[in-house]
């Protein structure tokens, strides 16, 4: 069994101890080494560290070897270290309410455990920070909403924090944005597959051309659908599923894809529930009209609606196979624009439960 010190001893004591045992006096000690009074004792009273050079002329001047006085110094600043690491543990203890742990233990991130310095350690090793402080910075984006009681920004920071580390699994090339739009339609006629085939299809497409596409379930008190940001120099589309029906689940891939391409490498952008007032309010709307245009062009939607002013579920599907769409995109679309009710098209509308996820 290896002994852990409660608290760090300084090497000066040492020295201390010994020139009280010798007889021996600070200037009589700083003249047998060939180093300054003033140096010496500040060794001595532990406001300077003994280097390798101190080492060796202590070992000479007062007895021991170097490697002796050498791992006096390296016991003590790793058990000063370790004893500053204890007590911040115990400070940010207080903090471990504001972050989705069991959660995160639930889906093995983190390792479940009811010690709470315990937690507080695994969430600085998943955060990959050396406190909770630091992961408003780190997870900056996350930090953009202002948490309320349904919204907690720690716990949007984890479920990013959960696809970053998911996106590094991934063995992705450089990103090519002409071969993105090159695959937009491929994307969007997998629409028409089953989940099962279509959520590992669209991952593979996505890779080729460098964008890594991960699929992590909501967490609670988040209300996130979705969001894109560019990691190491990759962009990563992160997708929730946190409302399943499929036309919201395209809408939301395209949404997104729109952002890589309309929005430079620096934005990275969450999308919410609820739509907000923001700074980058213009360019959510962008990536919603890009979403809206690639899955249904305006021109044939606008001669669909006005040839078809009772629309049936099957002039529904008709319409869908012409786009190459999944009938429920069309049926989500005439629901947003107040053409129909959900309650109406609800068979063509449904929902997803992704393997990759």
């Amino acid at each position: 069994m290896s002994y852990t010190p409660n608290k760090a001893i300084h090497p000066g004591q040492v020295i201390a101890e010994m020139l009280t045992r010798e007889g021996m006096t600070q200037k009589n000690l700083s003249e047998r080494m060939g180093i300054s009074e003033k140096h010496l004792s500040q060794i001595i009273n532990g406001e300077a560290s003994i280097s390798v050079d101190t080492s060796l002329l202590l070992e000479n001047a007062l007895g021991g070897t170097s490697s002796f006085w050498n791992n006096l110094e390296k016991d003590y600043q790793e058990t000063q270290a370790r004893l500053e690491r204890l007590e911040l543990l115990s400070l940010e203890v207080a903090h471990l309410n504001k972050f989705p742990y069991l959660e995160l233990a639930r889906r093995h991130y983190v390792e479940q455990t009811s010690n709470k310095e315990k937690r507080v350690e695994n969430l600085w090793k998943f955060f990959g920070v050396n406190s909770l402080s630091y992961v408003s910075t780190t997870e900056a984006v996350a930090f953009r909403k202002k948490a309320s009681a349904q919204v907690k920004s720690e716990a949007i920071a984890a479920w990013l924090r959960c696809g970053e580390l998911e996106s590094k699994k991934l063995i992705i090339p450089e990103y090519s944005e002409s071969g993105l739009r090159h695959i937009l339609g491929q994307i969007k006629q997998l629409s028409t597959e089953k989940p099962e085939d279509f959520s590992v299809e669209i991952v593979r497409l996505l890779r080729e051309i460098g964008v890594a596409l991960v699929f992590i379930s909501h967490f609670p008190k988040t209300g996130v659908s979705g969001a894109v940001r560019w990691i190491n120099n990759t962009p990563v589309i992160q997708l929730s599923l946190y409302y399943s029906w499929a036309d919201i689940f395209w809408f939301n891939l395209f949404h997104e894809i729109g952002h890589l391409l309309l929005h430079g490498k620096k934005e990275q952008f969450i999308e919410f529930d609820k739509k907000e007032l923001s700074a980058l309010r213009s360019k959510e709307e962008e990536a919603d009209e890009f979403a809206s245009e690639e899955l249904i062009p305006s021109k044939p939607y606008s001669q669909f609606v006005e040839n078809n002013p009772r629309l049936l579920r099957d002039g529904i599907i008709e319409f869908a196979k012409t786009l190459g769409v999944h009938p429920g995109i069309v049926a989500g679309r005439l629901c947003h624009d107040k053409l129909t009710t959900w309650n109406l098209v609800s068979p063509l509308r449904p929902r997803l439960q992704l393997v990759a996820e």
